[in-house]
Formats: structure tokens, C-alpha cells, sequence
């Protein structure tokens, strides 16, 4: 004789579930809100690897050297009423050896009146220069304090690319060849 068993078919007591999701979802929120988040305002510096012109507005660069900025401006303003001179101008670092940000900032305001339109601006570090320097140069190139209002600041160029390093010299197209190297093999011709 063979025995059946019998199956048991019961329900799923879906209470204890919900009961654990309510109360999850109820620390989800309570987290949730105790959270600030904050954001910063940043642009991130795209990377180049050297002076880009679009042929058309006002070129913007700066480079940051050991001896200080020299800043630099040319093309035509979107507006065509207004004249602007090509820049071309240096400034030395203060007797402290920091960089003159302030200096650097009155004169891209200057520029930044002539051509509100611009918003980019190319920054070429020079070679051993702290990094500490290069993110003040960005920060002078971002904003300037307002004239009316010195607790606001007014918008500069708020998209800077950061290039290649400088140089003070121009670096040599093919590297010298050594002599105690023997000359480079040719390919055997094809006959």
C-alpha cells in the first residue's frame, strides 16, 4: 500500500514583508531628508594642447610663468561699434613672489568690456610651476569683484581650457642624434 502525502497549500503571510518595507522606507526618508547636499559651482578645465582660435570673436590666453602672466587678446568683438586693441602685455609677480591675480583680473575686465561674449579662455601653465598657481589663475580668470557691490562678484571668462605646459624656449623638432649610436638600417629595396 502506498501512502499519499498530502500537500499543504497555504497562503504567503505577506504581512511580515510589508511590514519590513514600511519600515525600511520609513528610514529611507528620515535619512533622506537629514542630507544637504551641496554642489560647486565649477567649470572644469578642458584640455588642449595649444592655442585654439574659432576665427571669429576675441582670443583670450594667458601664460603663467615663473616671472609672472603675460596675457594675451586678439581678434574682432561680436560688436562691431566697439574697437579693440590686440593685447600683448606682461605682469610681473608681486615683491612677495605670488602671482598678481588682482592685476591679471582688472585687465581681463578691461577686455571682458569690450567682449562680454567671450567666455573661454586658454591658460598655458609654464613647467615647475605649483598647481596651487594654476587653480589662482583660473579663480582670477572666473570672476572679478563687482565696482558697485565689492560682496558680489561679476562673471569673467567661466570656461577655462587648460594647455600644453610653456616653454621659454622653443623645443627642437627631431632630438640630436647620438654618436655612439650606429646609424638607423634602410629597408632593402624591392627589386
Amino acid at each position: 500500500m502506498v501512502r499519499r502525502r498530502e500537500h499543504e497549500t497555504g497562503e504567503v503571510d505577506l504581512a511580515a514583508l510589508v511590514d519590513v518595507l514600511a519600515n525600511m522606507l520609513f528610514f529611507l526618508l528620515a535619512t533622506v531628508t537629514l542630507l544637504q547636499l551641496k554642489t560647486l559651482n565649477a567649470a572644469v578645465p578642458a584640455l588642449s594642447t595649444g592655442a585654439v582660435s574659432t576665427g571669429k570673436g576675441v582670443d583670450v590666453s594667458v601664460e603663467v610663468r615663473a616671472s609672472g602672466y603675460i596675457l594675451k587678446a586678439s581678434g574682432e568683438p561680436a560688436d562691431k561699434k566697439l574697437t579693440f586693441a590686440p593685447v600683448d602685455k606682461a605682469i610681473p609677480r608681486r615683491s612677495d613672489n605670488h602671482l598678481d591675480t588682482g592685476a591679471l583680473s582688472r585687465e581681463l575686465w578691461e577686455i571682458k568690456k569690450v567682449a562680454p561674449e567671450v567666455k573661454n579662455i586658454m591658460i598655458f601653465p609654464a613647467e615647475g610651476l605649483l598647481f596651487e598657481e594654476v587653480v589662482q589663475t583660473m579663480d582670477a580668470s572666473r570672476e572679478f569683484p563687482s565696482v558697485t557691490d565689492p560682496t558680489k562678484k561679476v562673471p569673467l571668462f567661466s570656461r577655462p581650457v587648460l594647455s600644453e605646459l610653456v616653454t621659454e624656449d622653443p623645443p627642437a623638432l627631431l632630438p640630436a642624434a647620438d654618436p655612439a649610436l650606429p646609424p638607423p638600417a634602410t629597408p632593402p629595396e624591392a627589386p
